[in-house]
């Protein structure tokens, strides 16, 4: 015991742990296994809860349902390790190699992973609400009705993962790569996507409701049914974008946001702010724009037939070779 009255983890080296193991000892928290070479074998069920693995190699070693609560694990390698249900909560992975590993089921609430490489990870039914992923890379990984709500994948790599009906609400994407990540019927609501690249990205379905769009690429985008109420959308990139048959809510926030060649075909956006917005060869025909505020917006060569534009600012708007309402080409 320190004189702090911190409590110093005991040394135990590979041998002595995996004899006792044998003997059937399952109690090994708390321990100093520092840099320790634990390659290839089965420690299931065991407890290593607070136990210090920082650059430990655990690489093809069976942890499954191992207690590793507040583990210190920093640097330590886990390359196709095997952690089914484990309990990770609140376990200190930063820059740890996690690719290939399993880790259904797995708890991993409040852990920190930031920066660890998670490549063709499992983390399909796992528990990663609150969990620090910034930064870390995710391509690849399994995710597939994971908890994520809360999370911190901001600056992230998740291009191509599947996300089908995820919980994702008031998640941190910020900065993050989401470029074909399929998020279709999943639940965003309130998660913050400012800044990231959801170029091509599948959201059909998905509940968006205070989500913030704010910055984020767009194109090419499948929002097709999704929910998007109180949305920030601002200097958005939805070039390419389908919105086909879209219902905005009220006062949606599109200003100076770039949605050239996107489809928005019968979508209902009263009362929309898309000042200043690039509208470019856009299809809004029989979409509503009553009271939209389109002042400076450029909807050059668009198409707006049967379009409802009434009580909308059209103050400096430019509408170059566009089709109107009534059918006709502006000049």
């Amino acid at each position: 015991m320190s004189n702090s009255g911190l409590m110093i983890p005991d040394f135990m080296n590979a041998e002595e742990l995996i004899w006792e193991y044998n003997q059937g000892k399952r109690d090994f928290s708390r321990l100093d296994l520092q840099r320790t070479d634990l390659i290839q074998v089965s420690l299931t069920d065991a407890n290593l809860s607070r136990s210090s693995l920082e650059w430990a190699n655990l690489s093809g070693s069976d942890l499954s349902r191992t207690n590793l609560n507040r583990a210190d694990l920093i640097h330590a390698q886990l390359i196709s390790a095997k952690l089914v249900g484990a309990d990770l909560t609140g376990a200190d992975l930063s820059y740890a190699d996690l690719s290939w590993v399993d880790l259904e089921s797995a708890i991993l609430v409040n852990a920190d992973l930031s920066y660890a490489n998670l490549k063709q990870t499992n983390l399909s039914y796992a528990d990663l609400r609150s969990a620090n992923l910034r930064g870390a890379n995710l391509s690849g990984a399994i995710l597939s009705d994971a908890r994520l709500g809360r999370a911190d994948l901001s600056e992230s790599n998740l291009s191509g993962v599947n996300l089908t009906g995820a919980n994702l609400s008031r998640a941190d994407f910020t900065g993050a790569d989401l470029s074909k990540v399929d998020l279709s019927n999943a639940n965003l609501y309130k998660a913050d996507l400012s800044n990231s690249k959801l170029r091509n990205a599948d959201l059909q379905e998905a509940f968006l409701q205070g989500a913030n769009f704010s910055g984020t690429n767009l194109k090419g985008a499948n929002l097709t049914g999704a929910v998007l109420r109180q949305i920030n959308l601002s200097l958005v990139t939805l070039s390419e974008f389908n919105l086909r048959a879209i219902t905005l809510a009220s006062e949606i926030d599109l200003s100076s946001a770039n949605l050239k060649g996107a489809n928005l075909t019968g979508a209902i956006l009263r009362h929309a702010n898309l000042g200043y917005g690039l509208l470019h060869q856009i299809n809004l025909i029989g979409g509503n724009l009553r009271g939209a505020n389109l002042i400076d917006a450029s909807l050059r060569s668009c198409d707006l037939r049967n379009a409802n534009l009434s009580n909308s600012n059209i103050n400096e708007i430019n509408l170059t070779e566009a089709t109107m309402p009534d059918g006709s080409l502006h000049p």
